[in-house]
C-alpha cells in the first residue's frame, strides 16, 4: 500500500443532498455550481430513461381498453416534471393524483385510438368518455407516430415544443408554472399499432334492393349476407402521452425566482436545451407585465447572435407571461462540444420594477467533469514532505486517488464475455450493448442504435508516434441524418471527434438493404503521443427519417455494431496503488516508493458514476533523504587562508572548485564524502594564491 489517508480529517467544506427515495421529496440543484447541475442530471433526469423497460401496460386497444401504467412509469413522469422545475429555480415537489392519473389514462387512450389531439373532443369520438374530455381539457396533450413518445420522453417534448403551433411555448409554460398545482395527473398509451378507421363518408350502392321479396324483373343481389371484408393489418403505431396540469393554482411560493428562463441561467446540460428559448416573469398580485415593445440580446464569445421573438405574452393568459425567442442556427450539437456561454439580456420590459434582466446561460457536457487539481511536491524523497492536497468538487459522494505508470500493452477490445470491467456502458438500457450473433470475429459485438447513446473504453491510454485506433465495423438500417462518431478525450479537454460516418436509409427501405460485409477502419493518433486519452463511440440522430428500434422491432436489424476495437503501439496507465476518500476529505498522503517516475491522479462519483481520472501530477521518486547543500559561514584570515563552513544532507561526495578566469574553467581542490543519511557539517580551508580567485562548492551526486 503505496497511498495512506491523513490522520487529520479536515472539516467538512462542502454540503450534499441525501437521496431519498421517494419521488415525492422536492428536488433541489444549485445551477450556479457545474458539479450539482451534473448530479441533479444524473441522479433525477437519466434514471427514467428506460422507461420502455417497465410501462407494464394492461390495456388492449383491440378491446377498447385504457387499461393502466406501472407506479414506476408514473414516477418518471414526475421525476421529469420536478427535474425541469428545480432547474428553472421553482419548486419542484409535485405529485401525481391517483385519481387524475385514471383519468388522463382515458384521454390518452382517446388520443391513441382515434390518432388525433383535441383539447375538446366531441362525444363521436371512438369510445368517448366524460373523464378522458374532462382530461383533455386540463392536460399537455402528446401524440407519436411510430415512435415512442409517452412518458418522460413526452414531457420532453413538451418543454421542448417545437412546430408552428406551439409556437407560444404552451406545454412549457404549464409545466413551469409558478403556481402550478401540487397535484397533475399522468396517463400514457406506449407504442401499439393505430385502429383502421372506418371511411368517413361510404359511398352507397348504386342500385338498392328496395324490397328483396319482390317479384320484380329487377336484378337482386345475388348475395344478401355478404361475409364482410377483413380489417386491413395496421402497418403504423402511435403512442399518446396526457398530463393534468390545469387545476387549482398553489399558493405563491415563498422563494419564487424573479424569472423563470428555459434554458435557464448558470450551467445546464445540451441534452435539455433547444431550439425555443423563454424567459417568464411569475404572476404576482396587481403586476402587468407587458412584453409587446421588449427586445432580446444574446451574446457569444463577444459576438451579438441574430434573434427572433416569436411570442410577446402578457399577463392575461392563464399562466406567467411569457416572451419566446430564437436564435439562429442555434444547435448544441458539433464535433467538438465544449461548454458555450450565452449573455442574455431581455430590455424595455413594462408593467414591471425593472424593465431589463440579464442572465448567463451556460451549456455542458454533463458527462465531462471539470478537471481536479492535486497540490503538492512533484519530487519525493525518503524525508519529504508526502503530504498532498486537492480542490473538492462540490456534489462529488467519493473520490478515488491512484497512483500508476505508463507501461506498454497490446489489447484488444470486444464484446465477448460481455466484459463490463473495461466498458462504461452510456446507453438507455433498452436494447443491450453487447449482442451475439453479429461479430466481425468470436461471437458478439457492440450495438448502439438510439440517438445519444455511447460506450466508453474504460482504458487510460498513452499514444506514441505511430499509434493508430483500429476497429471494426458494419451498419444495418441507419438514416441518412444519423450518425456513428469516435471520439477522443484528453485528460482535461472536451470530446473531440475524431472519425464519423452516416448511414443511408430514408422513409421506405428494401429489406436487407444494408452492408454485405464489415468496415475496417484505421485512424492515426499523431496528434495525442505522450498524452493520457479515454475513448467512446456515440450514435446520434440529426434529422431525416430516424430507424431506432421501437417496441416490436427486432433491434439487430438497425442501428451499428463495432467490434476489435485497439490502440496499436500505445502505452497504457498501469494503477500501482489506489485508495478511496470520502467526500469530506482534500488530503492524503504517499508512503515510499520504488526510485522512478509515476502518475498521480483523481478521479470523483457523483451519483454513483465514477467519472475520468483529472489531469495527472507527474512525481519523481528517489532514494535517500532530499540533498541539500549550503555554507554556512565563510572567513578569510591575514595569510591568505580561506575557511568555509558547509553543511550537507542525503550527498555523497561534496567538491571545493576555484576558477582564476571569472568562472570560465573550475579546477577541483578538495575533495570530502560525508555521511548520506543525515546531515553534516564539513570545514573546507584553502590558501589563496590569487586576489582574483574564486570558489565555490558543488555535489556531483
Amino acid at each position: 500500500m503505496f497511498l495512506r489517508l491523513n490522520t487529520l480529517r479536515l472539516s467538512p467544506l462542502i454540503a450534499f443532498l441525501i437521496t431519498i427515495s421517494s419521488v415525492n421529496a422536492e428536488l433541489s440543484v444549485d445551477t450556479s455550481n457545474r458539479s450539482d447541475v451534473i448530479r441533479h442530471f444524473l441522479s433525477n433526469y437519466l434514471p427514467s430513461e428506460n422507461f420502455e423497460e417497465h410501462h407494464e401496460w394492461t390495456g388492449d386497444m383491440n378491446i377498447a381498453d385504457p387499461g393502466q401504467v406501472s407506479e414506476r412509469l408514473h414516477d418518471d413522469v414526475i421525476q421529469r416534471v420536478n427535474y425541469f422545475r428545480a432547474m428553472a429555480g421553482l419548486s419542484a415537489d409535485i405529485i401525481l393524483s391517483e385519481k387524475l392519473n385514471t383519468k388522463c389514462q382515458q384521454a390518452a387512450f382517446m388520443m391513441a385510438y382515434n390518432n388525433k389531439l383535441d383539447h375538446y373532443p366531441s362525444t363521436d369520438w371512438d369510445h368517448y368518455s366524460e373523464n378522458g374530455a374532462e382530461a383533455a381539457r386540463h392536460s399537455n396533450l402528446s401524440l407519436g407516430f411510430n415512435t415512442p413518445y409517452y412518458g418522460p420522453t413526452a414531457i420532453d417534448g413538451q418543454i421542448e415544443d417545437s412546430g408552428s403551433n406551439n409556437y407560444s411555448v404552451g406545454h412549457r409554460r404549464w409545466i413551469l408554472y409558478s403556481r402550478a398545482p401540487k397535484k397533475m395527473g399522468h396517463g400514457s398509451i406506449p407504442l401499439t399499432f393505430i385502429i383502421p378507421q372506418p371511411d368517413p363518408n361510404p359511398i352507397p350502392n348504386p342500385n338498392p334492393n328496395p324490397n328483396p321479396n319482390s317479384n320484380s324483373n329487377s336484378n337482386p343481389n345475388p348475395n344478401p349476407n355478404p361475409n364482410p371484408d377483413p380489417s386491413p393489418t395496421p402497418k403504423n403505431k402511435n403512442s399518446a402521452m396526457v398530463l393534468w396540469v390545469i387545476g387549482k393554482p398553489s399558493n405563491q411560493p415563498q422563494n419564487v425566482p424573479e424569472f423563470i428562463a428555459w434554458p435557464p441561467k448558470g450551467f445546464v446540460p445540451r441534452q435539455v436545451v433547444y431550439k425555443r428559448w423563454s424567459f417568464a416573469i411569475p404572476t404576482k398580485i396587481n403586476t402587468f407585465t407587458d412584453f409587446s415593445k421588449s427586445k432580446v440580446s444574446v451574446m457569444h464569445k463577444g459576438i451579438e447572435l441574430p434573434t427572433e421573438i416569436i411570442f410577446r405574452g402578457n399577463s392575461h393568459q392563464g399562466n406567467d407571461p411569457t416572451l419566446v425567442f430564437e436564435i439562429e442556427n442555434f444547435t448544441t450539437s458539433s464535433n467538438s462540444f465544449e461548454d458555450q456561454s450565452y449573455s442574455v439580456t431581455i430590455s424595455e420590459i413594462e408593467g414591471l420594477p425593472k424593465s431589463s434582466y440579464q442572465y448567463e446561460v451556460k451549456i455542458i457536457d454533463p458527462y465531462r467533469l471539470d478537471s481536479i487539481t492535486i497540490n503538492g511536491s512533484s519530487k519525493l524523497y525518503e524525508d519529504s514532505d508526502r503530504n498532498f492536497t486537492f480542490t473538492p468538487i462540490k456534489a462529488a459522494e467519493k473520490y478515488e486517488i491512484l497512483i500508476g505508470k505508463p507501461q506498454q500493452k497490446f489489447w484488444v477490445e470486444s464484446a465477448e464475455g460481455k466484459n463490463t470491467k473495461t466498458i462504461i456502458d452510456d446507453t438507455k438500457k433498452i436494447h443491450p450493448l453487447f449482442v451475439e450473433g453479429i461479430s466481425k470475429s468470436g461471437t458478439s459485438s457492440f450495438h448502439l442504435s438510439s440517438n445519444d447513446e455511447s460506450f466508453e473504453i474504460d482504458r487510460e491510454i498513452i499514444p506514441s508516434s505511430n499509434s493508430k485506433i483500429e476497429f471494426d465495423h458494419v451498419f444495418r438500417y441507419m438514416g441518412e441524418g444519423t450518425f456513428l462518431s469516435l471520439e477522443i478525450r484528453t485528460e482535461t479537454g472536451p470530446w473531440i471527434q475524431l472519425w464519423k460516418r452516416y448511414g443511408k436509409h430514408g422513409y421506405q427501405v428494401f429489406v436487407g438493404d444494408w452492408d454485405n460485409d464489415w468496415t475496417f477502419t484505421s485512424m492515426p493518433l499523431g496528434d495525442f503521443v505522450n498524452e493520457r486519452i479515454r475513448m467512446r463511440f456515440r450514435y446520434e440522430y440529426q434529422s431525416g427519417a430516424d430507424w431506432s428500434p421501437v417496441e416490436g422491432d427486432d433491434p439487430n436489424e438497425m442501428g451499428a455494431f463495432i467490434d476489435n476495437i485497439q490502440v496499436t503501439n500505445s502505452s497504457e496507465l498501469q494503477p500501482i496503488s489506489s485508495i478511496t476518500l470520502e467526500a469530506d476529505q482534500t488530503s492524503f498522503g504517499i508512503s515510499t516508493l520504488p526510485a522512478d517516475e509515476y502518475w498521480l491522479q483523481i478521479k470523483a462519483q457523483i451519483s454513483d458514476r465514477w467519472f475520468g481520472y483529472g489531469k495527472k501530477k507527474k512525481i519523481q521518486h528517489f532514494k535517500g533523504i532530499e540533498p541539500e547543500l549550503k555554507i554556512t559561514k565563510f572567513s578569510a584570515i591575514p595569510d591568505r587562508t580561506l575557511k568555509m563552513n558547509v553543511t550537507s544532507k542525503g550527498i555523497k561526495k561534496i567538491i571545493l572548485q576555484s576558477s582564476i578566469d571569472g568562472g570560465k574553467v573550475w579546477n577541483n581542490e578538495q575533495t570530502i564524502e560525508p555521511t548520506p543519511s543525515k546531515t553534516q557539517e564539513v570545514l573546507f580551508q584553502i590558501k589563496q594564491s590569487s586576489p582574483v580567485m574564486i570558489y565555490r562548492v558543488i555535489a556531483p551526486n
